[in-house]
């Protein structure tokens, strides 16, 4: 049985969203619906709005998000009503060979794992309504598979857990599970929004001796040293010039670079600012068929490796009690990160102030919209 909800939708790229009733299908099986508490607003939710990523319209944006289960399908085992969960984009099955290697986000099975019998969001008309990432979380509601979501306990207020689903399992993922850092590792980030203030304080938990933060705003550079950056280079539109910076500042190049930008020339410089045996981490998403150009001697001559961490290549189920503990100790800062709340009618507003210099996350408040 349907539900109707308010829902930001994207109806043309390059548009604001607007606000619709919809309505949201019951639970079966093993998903779970969750009323939305707090979404955060992600760079990959800009580039759909933008258009720089495709998706099928009309579409409900949306993944970095907290909410309450509601109801659960006869099959869920793990999750209760009651339950505070956040949410991933990537749910894993458990048993395919990824899975089974440590790789989740990776799952053979994902794509089965979102099929269902009948749409789970449609316009009053009856016309399917597409859910980014199978969550769809710029609602009043959302319906997920149980493997989409884990339980965050009452320690984290809930506008700072909606991070966990996104830009802090990406970013600190990244540097503990994708790069694998350690404490002899000399690091620098490229971009230093939510993802990569993310990365800079997984770098920091892995112990890595430095860490540089790397961004074309002043004042993201001096955000990113409270966050663990122990230097900072401004980045210039010559990637020759912050190159040569960063040599000044680590002579013979980084052991681990991550780029959080999403640009071809941002992870060329992630590649170009590595030392012998070094690996640079791709993070930020790219439009389809996008290149890099790569020099080949500084690869095989220089054993240097250029990788792709798909969010981070977290282990969701079991980081968000890694990421729970560590903020209870003070190790990890996530209110801090939330630099503006605004409540869910303002979601436009929302999108534009991500282009402000000062700006990590943007936090929408459901419990204060208008609808």
């Amino acid at each position: 049985m349907y539900t109707p909800i308010m829902a930001a939708v994207l109806e043309d790229p390059g548009e604001p969203l607007l606000f619709r009733e919809l309505l949201l299908d019951a639970p079966a099986g093993d998903e779970v619906l969750v009323r939305t508490e707090h979404v955060g607003l992600c760079h990959s939710d800009l580039h759909y709005l933008k258009g720089s990523l495709q998706i099928t319209t009309p579409a409900v944006l949306g993944h970095e998000v907290v909410g309450i289960v509601q109801r659960v399908g006869p099959a869920v085992t793990r999750i209760k009503p009651g339950d505070r969960v956040v949410a991933t984009v990537t749910p894993s099955c458990g048993g395919c060979r990824c899975c089974l290697r440590g790789r989740p986000t990776q799952c053979e099975r994902v794509d089965a794992m979102r099929t269902r019998h009948r749409p789970k969001l449609l316009t009053p008309e009856g016309e399917t309504v597409e859910a980014l990432g199978g969550i769809g979380a710029f609602a009043e509601a959302f319906l997920v598979k149980e493997a989409s979501v884990a339980a965050v306990g009452s320690s984290i207020p809930p506008h700072a857990a909606c991070l966990l689903g996104c830009c802090v399992s990406t970013g600190v993922g990244a540097a503990i599970h994708g790069a694998n850092i350690g404490p002899d590792d000399t690091v620098a980030v490229i971009g230093c929004g939510g993802v990569g203030i993310s990365a800079i304080q997984g770098a920091k938990l892995a112990g890595a001796r430095r860490v540089v933060a790397i961004d074309s705003a002043p004042a993201k550079l001096d955000l990113a040293r409270i966050f663990g950056a122990t230097d900072t280079v401004l980045a210039e539109p010559d990637a020759a010039t912050t190159a040569m910076a960063l040599e000044a500042l680590i002579p013979g190049g980084v052991d681990h670079s991550i780029e959080a930008v999403g640009r071809s020339s941002t992870a060329e410089l992630a590649f170009a600012i590595l030392r012998p045996t070094g690996t640079a981490t791709i993070l930020g998403l790219m439009p389809a068929g996008e290149k890099l150009q790569i020099p080949a001697d500084a690869l095989v001559y220089g054993d240097r490796r250029i990788q792709g961490a798909y969010m981070g290549a977290n282990r969701f189920l079991s980081d968000v009690d890694m990421f729970t503990d560590h903020y209870v100790t003070g190790r990890l800062l996530l209110e801090e990160m939330v630099t503006k709340r605004l409540p869910f009618d303002s979601i436009n507003e929302g999108f534009q102030a991500m282009s402000e210099p000062s700006t990590i996350r943007v936090v929408l408040e459901l419990s204060q919209s208008q609808s």
